[in-house]
């Protein structure tokens, strides 16, 4: 019987072509949830990039977690063959899922069999976990130790998220319509701040202003100059404009990546995000 499985979400953005270059790793997608009733995996098979987003444009998409069942379904027959699991899943901060999967993980018959990972994470912060945690799997880490490397690594990144516009906000109901004809009148742009869940942290007048701003502040907080880039759909125009605005700021882009559909649900297209990761 082989040692350690490990499980991931879609909320990370690894795609399924991506897990040939993991060994013993699977993948579970979250659910996106229409007005019509309809409920679809997060998964490429079941909705294309440009079929999410032609259908954001105009409708409210809702995200849920992995059903239970087909958790314990997965966890089932992966003990089948491995002696443990390791399920590494989105933020606790954003989704239930995280305390809904750790307490049947503590049912005596996933108990010291199943770990899951108190992450804090989502897109390219929970890929970097999956591959820290990948390396420590085969280097034979006993699995109860991951998450204190885990909850150590939390600490040392910065992340900002900018959305160009505020319309997908407020037909999901996060923003009140008054407030987003307000924004739009005065060409406000918020920055949001995400350390394992979504919080305001300041507002400019423009898009390059805000992102500029977020810059700012990463600088303040880590000394690295590399920068992650994860972007909703946008056009080639302005996701140049931000990388000349990261090159202008002093900053190196390390990686570039896709917003996983998860949170492009809630922020819409042209929304950013900027992660720096002390060196």
């Amino acid at each position: 019987m082989k040692k350690v499985a490990l499980l991931i979400d879609s909320s990370s953005g690894v795609k399924k072509e991506m897990l040939k270059q993991y060994e013993d790793t699977y993948l579970l997608p979250l659910l996106l949830n229409f007005p019509d009733g309809t409920e679809i995996e997060d998964d490429d098979d079941v909705i294309s990039y440009d079929e999410f987003y032609d259908i954001l444009e105009h409708q409210v998409i809702k995200t849920s977690q992995i059903p239970l069942g087909k958790m314990m379904t997965t966890w089932n027959d992966l003990l089948k063959t491995y002696e443990k699991i390791v399920f590494v899943g989105l933020s606790k901060g954003l989704s239930g899922q995280h305390d809904s999967t750790y307490m049947l993980s503590q049912q005596d018959e996933y108990k010291d069999r199943v770990f899951v990972i108190d992450t804090d994470g989502v897109s390219l912060i929970i890929r970097k976990m999956i591959d820290d945690i990948y390396q420590w799997i085969k280097s034979g880490i006993n699995v109860a130790e991951i998450q204190a490397k885990i909850d150590e690594l939390k600490q040392h990144f910065s992340a900002f998220i900018v959305p160009k516009s505020l319309e997908t906000l407020k037909r999901g109901g996060r923003i009140t319509p008054a407030a987003a004809a307000l924004a739009k009148v005065l060409k406000i742009t918020p920055i949001l701040r995400y350390d394992g869940k979504i919080d305001k942290f300041d507002k400019t007048r423009t898009f390059k202003k805000a992102v500029e701003t977020a810059l700012t502040q990463i600088k303040k907080e880590r000394e690295s100059r590399k920068i992650d880039l994860v972007y909703s759909k946008m056009n080639d125009e302005l996701l140049e404009e931000v990388r000349n605005i990261i090159k202008e700021k002093g900053f190196e882009i390390n990686q570039l990546a896709n917003l996983p559909n998860v949170i492009a649900a809630h922020t819409g297209a042209n929304t950013i995000a900027l992660i720096c990761w002390d060196k």
